[in-house]
């Protein structure tokens, strides 16, 4: 059975469908920011990893949170994958990319003090998509419209 979301309005996706859409940015967004390729081998099939895990919402979607890692260094490298051992992880990162690592460890970090509410989603969308080329691909072409359209003064 296929999950419902609750729209907004006629013009918006559902709240759950604009954070899948900004998730899909921000991946695109650092992939295109490391040229698809991998951090460490330089392989042109990458993927986006969080640094600080996407569960803390005030750097969820900022782009010095994510590098570019091909499958086999982002999860299966017992080395340096940082989902299979952090301090190597870590002591890669320091080695290669220290100001990534200094990003990473700087504390204290920030917090989410907003809502997420369609506004908060639409205003990251929107600095998101000035990050990636073809955001239109991933928005859709009525959304992408809708976007163009509205005065960012006025309440959503």
């Amino acid at each position: 059975m296929k999950k419902r979301r609750k729209r907004t309005n006629a013009d918006l996706p559902a709240k759950g469908r604009m954070r899948d859409l900004a998730d899909q940015l921000w991946s695109r967004a650092v992939r295109d920011a490391w040229n698809n390729s991998c951090a460490v081998c330089g392989y042109g099939k990458v993927e986006a990893h969080h640094l600080i895990p996407r569960q803390h919402e005030a750097t969820r979607y900022e782009l010095a949170n994510g590098i570019a890692l091909c499958s086999r260094h982002h999860q299966f490298d017992a080395e340096i994958s940082p989902h299979q051992n952090a301090a190597g992880w870590l002591r890669w990162l320091e080695s290669h990319h220290p100001n990534l690592h200094g990003w990473y460890t700087a504390d204290p970090r920030p917090l989410f003090h907003g809502q997420k509410t369609p506004a908060y989603y639409v205003e990251v969308i929107q600095k998101l998509r000035e990050e990636v080329d073809d955001s239109e691909k991933i928005l859709g072409k009525k959304f992408s419209e809708y976007l163009d359209g509205i005065d960012t003064r006025k309440p959503i």
